[in-house]
């Protein structure tokens, strides 16, 4: 897809193509009445189905030819589309897989990814059933697999068996299901027999039938059945707008339909029926039951569209059709003066630290590095106005970005690599190695002895050592912890310090002590410490990347246009960041940003170089 959409994106910027009338949107208004013949085939996802459906119900409304829409499951949608090549649009709610790409390459098409919405996939037992409403990942996984009855996964629900009921191997909410709960392993579900559809209203009927069964499909179809139905929440966090956009709900995915360039050219009706779903999606989303996509990946659906169409693409989303940003080569030599002052994120510091050292032994002047915490590296940027570059390890709040702007700063993010929080225990410890985040929750705030939180381990004083309050450290492991509600932290008394070399002596002095910091400081000591598993999953290049460890968050640095116009050493070493960042980040013990991220941080800084 990127080839192909990269080509069209080269050809709209020669052209510089644009329709006379567009939407606020950018895309050309369309009028159904002029599509009243023709086909529009379209199959995949029941997830999506209820979304496409509607968007088709306005077009014909409209005017517009009827469109077709089958449901049967977001695999089954791809083959349709990709082997057989009978479908116009491919509804999916996971993005396309390489090996279908690879199909459709083979009878000449390539996908265009359109975003057209977010799920929140929903778990959910009969109205009728008085005695489940919050389950962690790891009950989830024995109610859908090994556990028989409701007792076995607590002792107080009753002894009843547990009847499952999920949507067919085909389904791409089946799919995801695995993905997060099962890490993609799909035996242990398939071997507790459940019943199976690729008709979510056929799992809906099942699960009102009984209060001992269970189910999970799209968000919609709890929104369509609330009366009949009890939605869980999943480790004490409920589905809504906000916990899908924040990402802190942990069944929350993305859905798509899928188009080809050639199909949209030879079937206009197709490619005016995609244009209309885009221009009114928003405002009928949420109705439906589902939530409108990122502000981001919804762009990047509509530049998709006027790439596909010949026109300029208007946002940043665009930046995910190349491989990579080339910024122009500098030489430290050229900064042998000035002072480049940077400070924050003690996450960030090692980091910045290296490619301060590769500055330096090049030739450059050398830059000042404050490990101070996120917050405080936010104050001495924001508000003291004293610092070139501060170091973050969270964005920016909004808060802060006002106060630089009451100094005549404008906050610029550069996202410079990701971190998978460590929890970690001495390496005399020999009884805790996976914990779930529930457990995270009690060792962290009101069990007293280890054995509170199970019994089998020892009846032994935690002792906690843990990030000042000023540490985007801190922040993170609150805000997906504890729902960003610090008391309970603070509460169990902890060690705190905005030093992790601090925290790691305090942990490794004991084999009873705990505490959490950045990966790069579990790499550094890991001969003395071990690094706890999080829901069975552990941190790593893959599991921050494809987002299944529960504790894996970006890392930053900001700056200002004004202070990079009036300090050419200060742009000069931002640049070589961004040029050279990769080569160190693994080696330092973080992991690479994604490719548009990093893609995303050196456009903003042309940006912010053009406009001065």
């Amino acid at each position: 897809m990127k080839k192909v959409l990269w080509l069209l994106l080269l050809l709209a910027l020669a052209t510089g193509f644009a329709s006379a009338s567009e939407t606020d949107l950018g895309l050309p208004e369309v009028d159904p009445l002029d599509h009243p013949i023709g086909e529009i085939i379209t199959a995949g996802s029941s997830t999506v189905f209820p979304l496409s459906e509607r968007m088709a119900e306005l077009w014909t409304d409209a005017g517009g030819v009827a469109p077709s829409i089958a449901s049967i499951g977001s695999g089954a949608g791809f083959e349709r589309f990709c082997v057989e090549g009978e479908t116009d649009i491919s509804n999916a709610s996971r993005a396309i897989k390489d090996s279908e790409v690879e199909s459709c390459n083979a009878i000449g098409r390539d996908p265009i990814e359109f975003r057209v919405g977010t799920d929140a996939l929903a778990v959910t037992v009969s109205a009728a059933n008085d005695f489940v409403s919050d389950v962690s990942l790891e009950e989830l996984a024995m109610i859908f697999s090994s556990a028989d009855a409701w007792s076995d996964v607590r002792a107080e629900w009753p002894d009843e068996a547990i009847q499952r009921f999920i949507p067919g191997t085909d389904s791409g909410t089946f799919d995801y299901f695995v993905e997060e709960v099962f890490d993609e392993d799909e035996e242990p579900i398939l071997s507790a027999n459940p019943q199976l559809s690729e008709d979510d209203n056929v799992l809906v009927q099942g699960i009102t039938g009984s209060p001992y069964a269970v189910g999970f499909f799209g968000y919609a179809y709890y929104v369509e059945n609330q009366d009949e139905l009890n939605i869980l929440r999943i480790e004490g966090i409920e589905a809504n707008v906000q916990t899908t956009d924040d990402g802190s709900y942990p069944l929350a995915r993305p859905l798509f339909i899928y188009s080809d360039a050639s199909i949209m050219a030879e079937k206009p009706q197709v490619n005016a029926f995609i244009n209309f779903y885009l221009t009114r999606v928003n405002d009928e989303v949420v109705d439906v039951g589902y939530f409108p996509a990122s502000e981001y990946a919804f762009s990047g659906a509509i530049d998709y569209w006027r790439i596909a169409n010949g026109m300029t693409p208007i946002g940043d989303a665009a930046l995910d059709l190349m491989d990579d940003i080339m910024l122009e080569e500098v030489d430290p030599l050229d900064y042998t003066e000035g002072e480049i002052v940077t400070a924050g994120s003690s996450t960030v510091f090692p980091l910045s630290e290296r490619m301060a050292e590769r500055w330096t032994d090049a030739g450059g002047v050398a830059p000042s590095i404050a490990s101070i915490g996120s917050g405080a590296g936010f104050e001495r940027f924001c508000v003291e106005g004293e610092t070139d570059i501060s170091n973050a390890s969270r964005a920016i709040k909004d808060s802060e970005g006002e106060s630089c702007k009451a100094i005549g700063r404008e906050a610029i993010e550069f996202r410079v690599g990701t971190d998978a929080l460590a929890v970690t225990v001495s390496a005399a410890n020999d009884f805790v190695s996976d914990v779930t985040m529930e457990e995270l929750a009690l060792i962290f705030s009101s069990a007293d002895a280890w054995s509170d939180v199970r019994a089998e381990w020892p009846n032994e004083a935690i002792q906690r050592f843990i990030p000042g309050t000023d540490s985007g450290t801190f922040d993170y492991f609150v805000e997906e912890v504890f729902d960003e509600d610090e008391e309970p932290i603070l509460s169990a008394n902890p060690q705190l310090s905005e030093d992790d070399n601090v925290l790691v002596q305090g942990i490794t002095g004991s084999p009873y002590a705990v505490g959490f910091f950045g990966y790069a400081y579990y790499v550094e000591n890991q001969d003395e410490l071990n690094i706890l598993r999080i829901e069975g999953i552990e941190g790593n290049a893959q599991t921050t990347d494809d987002g299944s460890y529960p504790l894996a968050r970006p890392l930053f640095i900001y700056s200002d246009a004004g202070i990079m116009a009036e300090k050419p050493q200060v742009a000069a070493f931002i640049s070589f960041y961004l040029s050279n960042v990769n080569d160190e980040v693994i080696d330092v013990g973080y992991f690479p940003a994604s490719p548009d991220a990093l893609n995303a941080a050196k456009q903003a800084f042309l940006d912010a170089m053009m406009g001065m």
